[in-house]
């Protein structure tokens, strides 16, 4: 099937496969309308916090250091204006797995709310239909404890305190963290039938501190090297998909949350408008 491009403008998402493209925000909708005569077997789901479209290279940034990103974009589907329900993290990512806003949801804000036992989840359909259904996530945030893990047999939400250099916003892991732990799942499970993989990057959330050689090569620009530092270890995760040969029957999806301010419209953050 060929390449389709969709006009429209705002949070990156990509839809990426080799042989299946699918259509939309609703993945839980979606696999079950796949335009192809055979239905995946996998997917792997990325979400990478704070990340602004406008600093994605598949989005016109001639700075960015996103190759592998901009080769999903490149070689799947690309949506030019993907707007988020909520400038919020957690909130954001229950509106994704539920296809629900937060008024719904009941889920309106980080750390205070909790997402219900009687919502239902993109994990727990797959779950149900027989899929092993893992999540690893980058940042407390997302802790099981505010609804999410309902659905995974497997959720990665063991944060050990220890110095990152942050100094402020909640405990998170490393990109590179991140990319170990989802590929060490892959090897261990990838090949055992029909899975479901959700990865969570939050590096390019406040505060940006890339590790070398991200930050000597992104001078002023610590958000651009945290993304380019995320793209890195994403790739990683990417190239070990294709190294275990489970590529082509795996369908990737690879969405932001939401964006951030970098001052736009006076917001330093986000949170509030971006």
């Amino acid at each position: 099937m060929k390449n389709e491009e969709c006009r429209m403008k705002n949070s990156p998402f990509f839809i990426h496969n080799s042989s299946l493209i699918l259509w939309g925000f609703l993945i839980l909708v979606a696999l079950s309308q796949i335009h192809c005569n055979q239905k995946p077997k996998n997917l792997l789901f990325i979400t990478i916090d704070t990340l602004r479209a406008d600093r994605v290279g598949a989005y016109g940034y001639k700075s960015a250091g996103t190759p592998f990103i901009d080769s999903l974009a490149e070689e799947g589907v690309l949506f030019e204006s993907a707007r988020s329900p909520v400038p919020l993290t957690l909130p954001a990512h229950i509106s994704i797995m539920t296809g629900l806003y937060p008024p719904a949801t009941g889920v309106r804000n980080n750390l205070y709310d909790k997402l219900g036992d009687r919502a239902v989840t993109l994990a727990e359909v797959l779950s149900d239909n027989g899929w092993k259904t893992a999540a690893i996530l980058g940042s407390y945030v997302l802790h099981g404890k505010f609804g999410l893990a309902q659905g995974f047999d497997h959720y990665d939400d063991y944060f050990v305190t220890r110095d990152l250099g942050l100094t402020a916003g909640y405990p998170e892991r490393r990109a590179e963290e991140i990319a170990d732990l989802g590929i060490e799942w892959l090897q261990k499970n990838g090949k055992n039938g029909n899975f479901f993989l959700w990865l969570h990057f939050y590096d390019p959330h406040f505060p940006y501190l890339p590790p070398e050689p991200y930050a000597s090569k992104y001078p002023g620009k610590p958000y651009d090297g945290e993304v380019a530092y995320t793209d890195h270890h994403l790739g990683r995760v990417l190239q070990e998909l294709k190294r275990l040969r489970l590529d082509k029957d795996t369908v990737i999806v690879l969405v932001g949350d939401h964006g951030e301010g970098l001052q736009d419209h006076g917001e330093a953050y986000d949170g509030m408008q971006i």
